[in-house]
């Protein structure tokens, strides 16, 4: 690795190491890093091998386009858009399968797990705006997929493609969902922003919500639950942690320099938002929530007809739907305040309010960008 930005931090090659000399540890920044033992290293290549930055796997060739919710309203309201993760993976589980996804913990760090029950389902279901610790779920599934167990891994692009370059060969009985993805930002500060959010409240955290659909799927909120029964409420474009993520300037380097957007994918089934319905089908928006699916394979379309009875759902344009110029189809811009954002922090220890101040764009950007709500509109459309 000559950067960091040629690591997305899958840890692919943390587990497929034969002699366990490789770690993944914290950066400064708080993302992931592969650290090697070289007392212990066999040179053996394998990390390099299953690196997918480094060989990246074949695309699928075709995409089939849909937008879709669910009928239940109730997976649809707990769910980011439209629900069609918590179908399918409840028509997994039914299966007798497993299902692999991205949970909180108890501090509320992002971690990936496995669940075989629906009523664990709940775990995995809504967005979670920070990188999934992966851990060593790419063995745990490995050895479900040679049982013969049914395993659906869900994650970013570029954790999907760390599973299969780690797994090294196609498996009928696998099926991949990745996510449209940002970027992801800093652990580090979502640390920082839960620190000053539990003194201000004087309380321990109980629940995070980062998709509240209080006031409709468009105009979400952040809600954050606490013990002594106060709640943070407050939507995404005011608050100051989801501004920070948005404004791209505490996002992992890599992300700047994507090389899992491009569209088709090597998963099965890529899920995300669909932003922008309202004006391409209106009929498929109630401001409940609509997700985009795109389908690569026969195995995803085939998991997807299984569902086909428990959602509202139509073929669309994918460039309708999903613009070639919006951020999941390419790589974000790298914030022009980044490298003073991250020295006030490390080298002066400002606070996460005080590093607020670098996200602010000066009057001359604030001109040529556009004005005020309609750039924030554009804005959360495209994303």
């Amino acid at each position: 690795m000559k950067s960091k930005s040629e690591c997305c931090g899958c840890s692919a090659c943390e587990q497929i190491c034969p002699v366990g000399c490789i770690k993944m540890k914290e950066d400064e920044e708080g993302f992931l890093y592969p650290k090697i033992d070289e007392t212990k290293c066999i040179h053996c290549k394998k990390c390099e091998k299953v690196c997918p930055i480094r060989y990246p796997n074949k695309k699928n060739k075709e995409t089939k386009t849909y937008v879709a919710y669910a009928k239940d309203e109730e997976i649809r309201k707990r769910s980011s858009s439209g629900g069609i993760f918590s179908l399918l993976a409840k028509s997994v589980l039914l299966q007798n399968g497993v299902v692999f996804g991205a949970a909180f913990d108890a501090q509320f760090q992002v971690h990936h797990i496995g669940v075989t029950k629906i009523e664990e389902l709940e775990k995995l279901r809504g967005s979670k705006y920070l990188q999934s610790r992966v851990e060593h779920t790419f063995c745990e599934a490995e050895n479900y997929l040679k049982a013969g167990k049914l395993v659906l891994y869900s994650g970013t692009a570029c954790q999907i493609e760390g599973l299969q370059k780690y797994l090294g060969k196609s498996y009928e009985n696998l099926l991949t969902i990745d996510v449209l993805c940002h970027g992801v930002p800093s652990p580090k500060i979502w640390k920082l922003y839960l620190k000053q959010l539990k003194t201000k409240y004087d309380s321990k955290i109980e629940k995070v919500h980062f998709r509240n659909k209080k006031d409709g799927w468009k105009k979400y909120s952040i809600l954050i639950r606490f013990e002594n029964a106060k709640k943070h409420l407050i939507s995404f474009k005011k608050d100051k942690f989801m501004k920070m993520f948005l404004s791209n300037i505490n996002l992992r380097p890599s992300c700047h320099n994507c090389q899992f957007k491009a569209i088709p994918r090597s998963s099965d089934i890529t899920l995300g938002d669909c932003w922008g319905i309202e004006d391409y089908m209106p009929e498929m928006d109630d401001d409940g929530g609509t997700s985009v699916i795109l389908v690569y394979t026969v195995k995803g379309e085939e998991q997807l007809k299984k569902i086909k009875e428990s959602m509202i759902f139509r073929e669309a344009e994918l460039d309708k739907v999903l613009p070639p110029f919006s951020d999941s189809r390419k790589s974000v811009r790298t914030h022009p305040n980044r490298k003073k954002y991250w020295n006030a922090l490390l080298k002066e220890q400002k606070t996460f309010e005080e590093l607020y101040e670098f996200v602010e764009k000066s009057f001359f950007q604030k001109v040529i960008g556009g004005i005020g709500n309609l750039v924030e509109c554009l804005f959360h459309r495209l994303r």
